[in-house]
């Protein structure tokens, strides 16, 4: 049962009434709207980090924009071995087609999805607690630094809370008011979640739940038509889901099944090794998807964390439990007091205790927090469910108490919500990415242009794990010939490397020399080449420009390690001019780390 009304019964209508949202509730409604954008649209273009999965994702997207070719699969996952869903191209073409693939205006798309988010959090938490718990996970979720960072750079996972809010909104409706096409809902975020990133499918283990529970409801109560309906509505969520799937189906057809295969290998390979035993991983992911949402990274704010932690269960605990007055309520009965629906909030931290039981025993690799890259995110269709429980537990304590307790009460809420949004706050994201983002990235490729001049250019990336489309895309949206040095190495007039110094311990090969010596010793088929320059575009790329020997031009010195951006007041970002300077900057000893995964 995920709900305070019995199956087979119509909702009081009392309980109707609380649906509809009153004008002071579209008011804040708005005015947390208001929040969210101003929290994510002011300096979009510099805000968002810009690697190499950015760089993919853009190269697919002006791939459909210009030649016509729709990805019928979507970005590959961590592992490399398979894909997840098209949706996640399909969801941003509309941006993509509109701009001529600009990053910015994807991002734009993301930021506005983001936004989208908070509304569908306050409806999920209005839901299950009324406006005063909608309120106040509607200001968690604006305030949030995982939402506003999510909702600012370009990475398939970061709309998934807007769509795994509206699956579990959808299944609550359906279940309280027994009408199909709820279900529909529930089965299109769903799929929207599932496409967006592969582990989302951990979501259908609550949804499931929730539509068996209610076809025995309805069956128990004797009425055929409310089972005929639900059914009606589970097989058309079933249908959603898998129309989802029908570009995988075709790639599949055409490619040998190569999707398929790659599942059945990884499987069988035995997955990624597992970190610790299983109840420690489901402890690591429980406080890491509790936590997440409020404070960001675990490892970057602990003592943040812990204090989140402890309060956040101790509210998922207050909104869950079944008072007395919760079981000598009927629905009708409930007073303006207290509108929690205990039924679907038990329901919704069951669903979040499976889904992080299955996170941690399917992806170990939730167990481990790894500077730098981005796996902090695929727990994150939690994170509506997460901010609403804490909602309502905050209205319980505001609305639930009365008499002499109704002052402590709510000083209490009032100041676990002041300390939440406090927490949210000072862990927001740099206002300029600390990479420099899409527009340095942008001027790095002039940069290498304006030095090359156009000529036919061989584009590698370093480590060999690590792909270049960091830089390839700007390269190409500018009109470069780009060629693959391991197979048109004598074609080409220039050669440009791209490495990424998060790497170099991990390699034993650093950036800005013995990397690039590596990689020419190891290429064959390769001319000789002469060094021409070498700069620093951000803390994550360092560009090296070769030329084959002899060559007319005079190479750079020895010593000269870049014509590159000195951060400015606005960070890498800010700085426009490129100097000339000795030595490698200062990140080296304390960068901060970007995103993109091997």
């Amino acid at each position: 049962m995920i709900d305070a009304v019995p199956a087979g019964t119509t909702v009081p209508a009392d309980a109707r009434a609380t649906r509809r949202v009153t004008a002071i509730e579209a008011a804040v409604l708005v005015g947390l709207l208001v929040v969210a954008a101003l929290t994510r649209l002011p300096g979009l273009e510099a805000r968002g980090q810009w690697d190499a999965d950015q760089g993919t994702d853009m190269l697919v997207l002006r791939s459909l924009v210009e030649d016509g070719v729709v990805p019928l699969v979507g970005p590959k996952t961590s592992i490399g071995s398979f894909h997840h869903g098209a949706f996640y191209y399909w969801l941003l073409a509309p941006s993509a087609l509109a701009s001529d693939a600009d990053p910015a205006a994807v991002t734009l798309e993301l930021a506005l999805l983001g936004i989208a988010a908070v509304a569908a959090t306050w409806w999920l938490a209005r839901l299950l607690g009324g406006p005063v718990a909608a309120a106040i996970a509607g200001l968690l979720m604006a305030v949030s630094p995982a939402g506003i960072d999510a909702s600012t750079f370009i990475w398939n996972p970061n709309p998934i809370p807007l769509f795994s809010a509206l699956a579990f909104a959808g299944a609550i409706l359906a279940r309280r008011t027994g009408r199909a096409r709820w279900w529909l809902l529930a089965g299109a975020g769903a799929m929207a979640t599932m496409q967006l990133h592969i582990l989302g499918a951990v979501i259908l283990v609550p949804l499931v739940w929730a539509l068996g529970s209610e076809l025995m409801g309805r069956r128990r109560a004797g009425d055929a038509d409310a089972v005929r309906g639900t059914l009606l509505g589970g097989l058309g969520a079933i249908a959603v889901i898998a129309a989802g799937y029908l570009p995988l189906l075709a790639s599949e057809a055409t490619c040998g099944f190569a999707e398929a295969r790659g599942i059945v290998a990884y499987l069988g390979a035995g997955g990624r090794e597992a970190a610790g035993g299983a109840l420690g991983r489901i402890a690591i992911v429980g406080v890491r998807s509790i936590t997440w949402p409020f404070a960001g990274v675990i490892t970057d704010r602990i003592v943040a964390s812990a204090i989140v932690a402890l309060i956040v269960a101790g509210l998922i605990g207050v909104a869950a439990l079944r008072t007395r007055t919760d079981r000598d309520d009927t629905a009708g009965d409930r007073t303006d007091r207290d509108r929690t629906d205990p039924g679907a909030t038990r329901w919704l931290l069951g669903g979040l205790l499976a889904c992080v039981a299955l996170l941690a025993l399917f992806a170990p690799s939730l167990a481990i927090v790894t500077p730098g890259l981005p796996n902090d995110h695929y727990h994150n269709l939690l994170d509506p469910v997460v901010v609403a429980l804490a909602g309502v537990g905050i209205a319980r304590l505001w609305t639930r108490l009365g008499g002499p307790r109704a002052v402590a009460g709510r000083a209490l809420a009032g100041g676990i919500a002041a300390v939440l949004v406090v927490i949210g706050v000072t862990g927001w994201p740099p206002a300029v990415s600390p990479d420099g983002g899409w527009p340095l990235a942008d001027r790095a490729a002039a940069q290498v242009l304006s030095y090359t001049g156009g000529g036919l250019t061989a584009l590698d990336g370093l480590p060999g794990f690590k792909n270049d489309n960091a830089l390839r895309f700007p390269l190409e949206r500018h009109g470069a010939r780009l060629l693959d040095p391991a197979t048109d190495a004598n074609g080409a007039t220039w050669f440009v490397l791209v490495c990424d110094p998060l790497f170099d311990e991990a390699t034993g090969k650093a950036c800005g020399g013995p990397a690039e010596d590596a990689w020419i010793q190891a290429t064959p088929g390769l001319p000789a080449t002469t060094l021409m320059t070498r700069f620093d575009a951000g803390p994550r790329r360092v560009l090296s420009i070769y030329a084959p020997a002899p060559y007319l031009r005079t190479p750079a010195p020895a010593d000269r390690r870049s014509l590159s951006p000195r951060p400015g007041p606005g960070g890498w970002a800010g700085s426009v001019p490129w100097k000339l300077r000795q030595g490698r900057p200062g990140w080296r000893a304390g960068r901060t780390a970007g995103r993109g995964a091997p």
